[in-house]
């Protein structure tokens, strides 16, 4: 847009021009002595809202995956806790004494003579009271 100052000077106050190419537009008023010259381009405006929104997409990404990260590194230190716990238990744990069932069975055979030699007694007199 081309305006003569003079053009510009002789404006009563507030009027001004205005041009428009695609979508940039320019506007020129007069406010008393001084001269405002106002551009806008809205595809700048669309540019900067679409980073904005990009900007604040990947901000929402990035906390949600320092949350994951937290709860991962929270679950893994519980479960290297829990296997830390388990492997002391485990250790902690004394072996079994060796088996004594050989002395059990010993046990099991005198007491069977002691019980069984009155019996033999008591049946040998019974016998021979028989005869």
């Amino acid at each position: 847009m081309d305006v003569p100052i003079q053009n510009l000077l002789n404006l009563p106050d507030g009027a001004g021009y205005t041009t428009k190419d695609g979508q940039a537009s320019v506007s020129v008023q007069r406010h008393g002595d001084n001269i405002t010259v106002k551009g806008k381009c809205d595809s700048i405006a669309r540019q900067c809202l679409f980073y904005e929104r990009e900007v604040f997409r990947q901000r929402n990404e990035v906390d949600s995956l320092k949350r994951v990260i937290s709860r991962m590194e929270q679950t893994s230190s519980r479960s290297d806790e829990t296997y830390k716990a388990e492997s002391d238990a485990a250790e902690s744990i004394k072996e079994k004494p060796p088996a004594t069932w050989y002395k059990w069975l010993l046990a099991g055979f005198v007491g069977s003579l002691l019980l069984t030699s009155p019996l033999k007694k008591l049946k040998n007199r019974i016998l021979t009271f028989l005869k």
